[in-house]
């Protein structure tokens, strides 16, 4: 699916992007709040979740009879609530929201055992 692999390019320049804000022009700022751990986490997960979606939109593509969109979809969720809190709570100190953070991890676990579902119902090549 396109969207899938166009929101995974989308992880990955942000995480990109974040990662050198976070490295530069913002790590005097995050090390002052004591958000430098949770902006690097994730950003990295921004990154591998991206990565994921683009793995997800390809094989979504190749067999598409399999229901490797769940596992997009559930990445794309839980990046919105994982990261994106992440996000909000090292910048702004912004905790209202914060017990979203776990569901988003949730989601991103659940994603990938979806993904290694689908993975197995995979037809055999005939040689």
């Amino acid at each position: 699916m396109k969207l899938f692999i166009c929101l995974g390019a989308v992880f990955c320049f942000l995480g990109v992007l974040f990662g050198a804000l976070g490295a530069h022009a913002i790590k005097d700022y995050l090390i002052q709040s004591n958000g430098l751990g949770n902006f690097d986490l994730a950003t990295d997960y921004m990154f591998y979740h991206g990565m994921g979606l683009i793995v997800v939109g390809f094989v979504q593509g190749r067999y598409p009879d399999l229901s490797f969109h769940f596992a997009g979809w559930l990445f794309i969720a839980g990046t919105i609530l994982f990261q994106g809190n992440l996000y909000l709570k090292s910048l702004f100190d912004f905790r209202m929201i914060g017990m979203l953070t776990p569901v988003g991890g949730i989601f991103l676990m659940a994603g990938w055992l979806m993904l290694a579902f689908q993975a197995l119902k995979i037809p055999k090549l005939k040689k």
